[in-house]
This record gives structure tokens, sequence and C-alpha cells, in this order.
């Protein structure tokens, strides 16, 4: 592959959702030898998710960093590269000299705000976090939201195996590339954080001290409006249809616009996991965490440890 002018990604943030994969790709690309493109979450690698894949061919894929010209470093921002099987051994196939950033969270925090992100999306229905936590792996297809890109996200379980996940990278490329970072300490200190990724990467520090919060966990004050504009009754869609016809390009304009009203009347944060629950996925992940510390132990120059309770 090559970009008509510039180059390909050498610097690839893989994930996990809402450990802050957007956060980063938003607080790098404002330094001079950084190059982000304006699209996130393509997914090019992830060839097991298709449905996930919003750029499906090469040229289309260059053509993102098409404006990268003589950047040092051109990163891609892909949360559900962690979670692909497939995506690791196709990003070392493209460039085994990549650098790989990971970013993680606690499966306690981690589960209930990609549920939160789910339900934001209409991907997800159930909004009693536990149901949808204990229906891991077994939920019927009648259960699987017709917004949901792919349903196996919505098995939380598999979603908070971070053990075998980070492995996949871990195994296809040598430990100085690979750099794994919690969102605990990265949130408490980013300033540190960014000079960590800078020294990864090999890049002065170009004096940055705002790390300002992005894309904080919402929830829709009316979901049910919401869900009307967004995905309206096998009913009422007929109606749509033909009212945007007829409109023509005003009638998607102010589509458009209410779906963004509703959107902006929306409340910040989300419902929180009672301390019973939170236990109980502590517990179901402590083996999966130990033996990820323990790798992390092994390459103990690409990561933190997993931050204390």
């Amino acid at each position: 592959m090559a970009a008509r002018s510039g180059g390909l990604p050498n610097l690839f943030i893989v994930g996990a959702p809402k450990c802050g994969t957007t956060a980063w790709a938003e607080y790098l690309r404002t330094h001079p030898e950084i190059f982000f493109p304006a699209a996130k979450d393509q997914c090019y690698f992830a060839f097991d998710l298709p449905n996930f894949r919003l750029t499906n061919n090469e040229a289309d894929y260059a053509q993102l960093f098409a404006a990268s010209r003589d950047a040092k470093i051109i990163g891609e921002a892909s949360a559900m590269y962690l979670f692909s099987k497939a995506a690791a051994g196709a990003i070392r196939d493209h460039d085994p000299a990549a650098k790989i950033l990971i970013f993680l969270r606690r499966q306690e925090d981690y589960l209930p705000s990609l549920h939160n992100q789910f339900l934001w999306e209409f991907a997800e229905e159930i909004e009693d976090f536990e149901t949808a936590w204990r229906l891991s792996g077994q939920r019927p297809p009648t259960a699987i939201p017709a917004l949901c890109v792919e349903p196996k996200t919505l098995d939380y379980v598999a979603m908070g195996r971070f053990g075998e996940q980070v492995e996949r990278f871990l195994a296809n490329f040598p430990a100085d590339q690979v750099r794994v970072i919690w969102f605990e300490g990265w949130v408490a200190d980013p300033r540190a954080t960014y000079l960590e990724i800078l020294r990864f990467l090999g890049l002065e520090d170009d004096g940055r001290t705002d790390f300002p919060p992005i894309n904080r966990g919402v929830t829709y004050r009316s979901r049910t409006l919401t869900r009307l504009i967004v995905s309206p009754p096998t009913g009422l869609r007929s109606g749509a249809r033909l009212f945007k016809k007829l409109t023509g390009p005003l009638g998607r304009q102010l589509h458009r616009i209410a779906l963004r009203l509703a959107r902006r009347a929306s409340a910040r944060g989300y419902k929180k996991i009672g301390p019973a629950l939170r236990e109980e996925i502590r517990h179901y992940y402590a083996e999966d965490n130990r033996l990820l510390e323990k790798q992390l132990r092994r390459f103990s120059k690409t990561a933190r440890r997993i931050p204390p309770l």
C-alpha cells in the first residue's frame, strides 16, 4: 500500500474501548511530528469483525493518511483491534516495526462504561448492566438489537478478557514495540503519561500540559424519544422515508438536527454498579489479571503494573 502523498501508519492505538483511545488520539495528534487522520475506528485490519470495518480496501485505507506528509509518526486508532483475533497478525504483516499502544482499565469499571456506550449507540437495549453481564455468551438472536454492529461484542465476559487480548500483540511484536497503559494511571497524571508515550515513540516533548476530558460517558434523558429518531418502529419507517422523499435535502437536514438536539439533551455520567457486583467481576477476572500481570512483568519495560485496588 502507498498513500498518494505521505506514508502509512507506524503507530496503532488498538484499544480497549472506553479506556482512553479517543482521548489519546486527540492528545497526540497535536504534536508537530505526529499525524492521525480525522477518521477514527476504521478497523481496517480487523478482518474477523467485518461489520466494524469502515474502510475495506487498500486504496481507501492509504488515502486516510495522504495528508501525513513528512510526519515521523503516523497513527491509526481503532479500539476494536484489541478484541479482534485477526488484527494483531494483520498489523504485523503490514508493518513488523509498528509501535502498539494498548489502554486498559479495571474490568469492574470498564465493562459498565462499555455497556453504557452500547446503550448510547442503541447497540444494546438491556438497560440493567447486571442482567446484560449474566447473559454474556448466551443471548438468543431475538435479544440482539437491530443496531448492534457485532453480536460478539455483547459478550461482556469475553470483552473483559484482557490477558488473551494483550497476548496476541505480545506474540506478534517485540516487547519494546508494545506499551500497555492503565486508565487509572493516565487519568491521575496525563502529563507524565504523555511524556512516557513520547519517549516510547522517540519524540521530543512539545510542552503540552492541557489534557481536557474527551468522550466522557453520557446517557440520554429520553431513550424513547431518541430511539424514535435513530431507529423508528417498522410501522413508522415508511412514513419517515416518505417525509424525507417529499422534503428532499430539507427533510434529511431536519432529521440530523433532531438527532443532534436529542443527543445534546443528555446527562453526563451513567448508573454505577453496586459493590457486590463490582466484587463479583473483580473476582471473576482475578486469575486472568494475574496472568496478565505476569506477562507484563516479563516485559517490564513495556507496561505499568495493574493499578492496586
